[in-house]
């Protein structure tokens, strides 16, 4: 494991582990695929640019390659020969080596971030690649190849017996994790997410096996989010979890071509800020999921969700407080936020004409 940091770090100082590799930049399933492997760069460069400023310690740790037999506790044997030695998915044409490798170093790197959190060497660790949530036991999905998260939970549950509960904001379904977990008692699933788009699975609770659903509708937003939030949080606090999971879509985010939810950049900050404010102790790993805008609203909102579960909400109400040259975050109604968390977060007041977009089935 090779970690680096990205200055000394000092007393009181809130750090987050970074999982990061440059490698990340290529999984490119095509030029016009919704997913871009740039996305996972622009995120880690935001993330180190707004640290600073947050005064926030990055340690960076280099990504592995998962292990067969670690891959074999959810996935089928059939399955793992035809990604791993035919470099066949269903998710690209012909035979792509490079994202078979790839694939295996993004479940890999959800490990590396779960030892991280096993061992106490981290509170908080961030994997961009992370939550591939609808990869299934023996097939490919919604541009996901290996269920990380649900090798994790396995992991942990079995290995360290430890109590995970999952919380997918991402606006698509989180069928994978669900499927893949649901006969774990250690394991609780949450997903928010839109009704009605692809997987169009997720319409409602199945409790006896730990599985929890919200499903949003077209337009939905932060209030709705929160909602959904709240209720993962009473829910997790009664299972008693010892280390929590968040699938952190960005493609919920009004601008994102592949929902048709509305939240804010402010809105997913503050649900995963009061995550950490309601489990201040408690591991947590972040995971990406989708996210579709690669250039602009994905790795925005990846790096400041990912300072928010590591940042103590006390410090972010202090900042809230500066109020004197008041701006407004986009779509949040003009509520006013001071032009230095304004910079700080940066959130500009760019929107588009939800109207003029089209949605394309797919997801990850």
């Amino acid at each position: 494991m090779t970690v680096k940091k990205t200055k000394e770090k000092s007393e009181n100082k809130r750090s987050l582990h970074l999982i990061h590799s440059p490698e990340h930049a290529g999984w490119i399933f095509d030029a016009d695929h919704p997913t871009q492997g740039r996305r996972y760069i622009n995120a880690y460069e935001k993330l180190l640019s707004l640290a600073k400023r947050c005064d926030v310690e990055i340690v960076e740790v280099r990504p592995r390659i998962a292990t067969e037999p670690e891959l074999q506790r959810v996935h089928s044997q059939a399955y793992l020969d035809s990604v791993l030695n035919e470099a066949l998915s269903s998710e690209w044409d012909g035979m792509r080596p490079d994202m078979a490798h790839l694939a295996s170093l993004f479940a890999g790197g959800t490990l590396v971030a779960l030892d991280l959190l096993v061992t106490g060497a981290a509170k908080t660790a961030i994997h961009f690649p992370g939550a591939k949530h609808h990869a299934q036991r023996e097939w490919s999905s919604g541009f996901c190849i290996f269920n990380d998260f649900a090798i994790a939970t396995d992991i942990a549950t079995k290995d360290h017996g430890l109590r995970v509960a999952i919380l997918d904001i991402d606006g698509h379904h989180g069928d994978g994790n669900e499927n893949l977990t649901r006969d774990n008692p250690m394991v609780m699933t949450f997903s928010i997410h839109h009704y009605g788009i692809f997987p169009g699975t997720g319409e409602s609770d199945e409790a006896e096996f730990g599985v929890y659903n919200e499903a949003l509708q077209d337009g939905d937003g932060d209030e709705k989010l929160m909602m959904g939030v709240d209720r993962f949080i009473e829910l997790a606090k009664k299972f008693q979890a010892d280390m929590i999971f968040i699938a952190c879509g960005a493609d919920g985010h009004e601008e994102d071509p592949l929902t048709w939810l509305a939240y804010s950049v402010e809105g997913i900050v503050a649900v995963c800020a009061k995550v950490r404010e309601s489990f201040s102790t408690t591991p947590i790993l972040m995971g990406g999921a989708g996210g579709y805008l690669p250039d602009t609203r994905t790795p925005e909102v990846w790096a400041n969700a990912a300072l928010a579960i590591a940042s103590e909400r006390r410090k972010m109400r202090e900042m809230d407080e500066l109020v004197e040259k008041g701006v407004s975050y986009p779509g949040t109604a003009g509520r006013p936020v001071s032009k230095e968390i304004s910079d700080a977060w940066e959130v500009t007041g760019k929107k588009r004409d939800r109207k003029a977009r089209g949605r394309t089935n797919g997801s990850e």
